[in-house]
């Protein structure tokens, strides 16, 4: 990765097609699993490589790439995930005013589980995104994250507790 920076510093802006090509597909997914819609992960994807782009100067080649790139990417998706949050609250406001919303059950817990994942803390919710949903391991996310194995652990442990105690009893099945 050194040397595609240093090619890309050197004023070979191709040679990010290097960087996009190895990330694109999974910042994609990770940005989904914020916004939950796919033009707006695409959005925040590009806008992580347009970031990344004008921020290479300051990366320090000494140090792992991808928690940099991830760094990046993920305050764009917790910022994102913040503004689609608002909106989704003040449209469903604006609905219930109008009518009574009548909710399949299917959707309604689909809506409790993805609620109940945005409640959890940044960390939190990073963790769980990265380990329980997009199944990196442990050691790599640590890595992405940029924290301890041994930090990672306990988000995802007090992530996983959170929604165990927000969702009890709503997926039990009957008879």
């Amino acid at each position: 990765m050194r040397s595609i920076i240093t090619e890309i510093l050197a004023g070979n802006s191709d040679a990010f097609r290097v960087i996009v090509t190895d990330n694109r597909e999974e910042l994609l997914r990770v940005a989904w699993h914020f916004v939950h819609d796919w033009e707006e992960a695409k959005d925040i994807t590009q806008e992580t490589f347009i970031r990344c782009y004008r921020s290479l100067n300051k990366y320090d080649p000494d140090q792992p790439f991808r928690p940099w790139l991830y760094k990046i990417h993920l305050n764009g998706c917790r910022s994102a995930a913040s503004r689609w949050w608002r909106r989704l609250g003040r449209e469903r406001r604006v609905k219930e005013d109008d009518a009574v919303v009548q909710e399949s059950q299917p959707e309604n817990d689909y809506s409790n589980i993805r609620t109940a994942i945005e409640r959890l803390s940044k960390h939190q919710k990073a963790a769980f995104i990265m380990i329980a949903i997009e199944e990196h391991s442990t050691a790599d996310a640590a890595c992405e994250l940029g924290v301890a194995e041994s930090t990672l652990r306990v988000h995802l442990a007090r992530a996983r507790e959170k929604l165990r105690r927000e969702l009890k009893g709503r997926f039990e099945v009957e008879g």
